[in-house]
This record gives C-alpha cells, structure tokens and sequence, in this order.
C-alpha cells in the first residue's frame, strides 16, 4: 500500500504527454515511439511524444526541441523523452526511495567492471564517462549524463538509478556511478550520497578513483555525525 502511495505521488507531479520536434538528424537515429516496441528511423521534422524512447549510432546525434528549448542526444547514447523534464530535489528524494522499493530484496552487487574507453573532460575530478558503445544499458548512461550537462541533473540521477535497476551490469562501471554519486554529494543529499560511495567502493578503482571515493566518505561521515 505504502508502494502505491508514494506512486501516486510521484506520478501526480508528471506533466501529461507532450510532442518533440526533430530539429536535426545527423547518422544513425533511431525510435521506439509509445509502446510500439519495434524500431524506427527518425527523420528531420519529426515529431515524437515523450513515451518514445530514441538511440543514436556512432557518430550520429539528434537535435529535439519542445516549448522554446532543444536538447541534443548526442552519440552512441539512449534516452526516453519523458525524462528531459525539471524536477525539484524534493522529488528527487521520492523518486529515490521508489527506486529502493523496486530494487529490494537488494543482491550481493558484483564488483566487477568492464574496460572501457572513456573521452571527454574532466569533471569533478574524473573524466565525463561519456562511453562510444553499441551496448544500450551504456547508451542509456551516456543519455542521462548529457540530462545532467543541460541541466537536468535531478531527472539524470533517476534516469541513471533505473538503468542500473534494469540493466544491472552497469552498475560496475565506476565512472559512471562517481559522476552520478557527485551530483547526490553536491545537492546536500547525504545520506544517499554516502551509500552510493560505500557501494562504489567496493569496485575495480583507479588510484584517483580511489582518492575521490576516500575524500568524499570522509566529508560525508562527519557531516552525518554532526547532524
């Protein structure tokens, strides 16, 4: 009952349906649009609800627009249009305790991790874990970093949670889970923060990964001590 509760909450605060418009196509992009569960081209002047779901190829991007503003999905990426939306903190808070409830009973997490090449700057004091892949539970990751860099952070970490949830080999990719970890760290989420990097932890590490880990343990540690 508790479950359907917060559900309805949660779900009280989505905004209803609305269209994107393709704006540009460059390379290989591609649909799933509302529950239609094949694949499908997408052109230039297109429009898309936000229950599609649209994936890129290597080398290849979409331009959306919707209200005034655009997002581009770039390459080698994967993201459900209903999640380019604001949320508040606070139900950023809900939406991650749903994520919890959907994820219990929680299995022993695998620590192990997958060599993969990474590009981009640094950010937070590790590289954008921005991934060329043709693995979509990658491409998803990628997606909800790029919500996060147009300034949807609150929707990209549960974006991110849900990949994790869905695709769970993702989870032992330590890039991704320190970028996301540092957006829980910087919104004063402390809590979560926390046992987001105790869980990564307990991954295959750089020695800077490891640093970033250790720093950001202790300055959550006595912050929660002094609550």
């Amino acid at each position: 009952m508790k479950k359907i509760f917060l559900i309805m909450i949660f779900s009280a605060g989505i905004i209803l349906a609305q269209t994107f418009h393709v704006d540009k196509v460059q390379g290989t992009v591609k649909a799933q649009i509302g529950t239609n569960e094949n694949w499908s081209s997408v052109a230039d002047n297109q429009n898309l609800n936000t229950n599609s779901i649209v994936e890129t190829g290597k080398n290849s991007l979409v331009i959306l627009s919707r209200d005034n503003s655009k997002f581009t999905l770039k390459s080698s990426s994967a993201l459900q249009l209903s999640n380019i939306k604001k949320m508040s903190v606070n139900d950023l808070i809900l939406a991650l305790a749903m994520e919890d409830m959907l994820n219990a009973p929680k299995k022993k997490e695998e620590a192990t991790s997958k060599n993969t090449a990474v590009y981009g700057a640094q950010i937070n004091g590790i590289k954008d874990p921005i991934v060329e892949t043709d693995n979509f539970g990658i491409k998803k990751l990628n997606g909800a970093v790029q919500l996060a860099e147009s300034g949807y952070k609150e929707s990209a970490v549960v974006d991110a949670r849900e990949t994790y949830r869905k695709y769970p080999e993702t989870k032992s990719i330590s890039s991704f889970r320190i970028y996301f970890a540092n957006i829980l760290f910087d919104f004063g989420l402390n809590e979560d923060a926390f046992d987001e990097f105790k869980s990564i932890q307990t991954l295959k590490l750089s020695v800077d990964q490891k640093e970033i880990v250790k720093n950001k343990l202790e300055i959550l540690a006595t912050k929660l001590t002094q609550k």
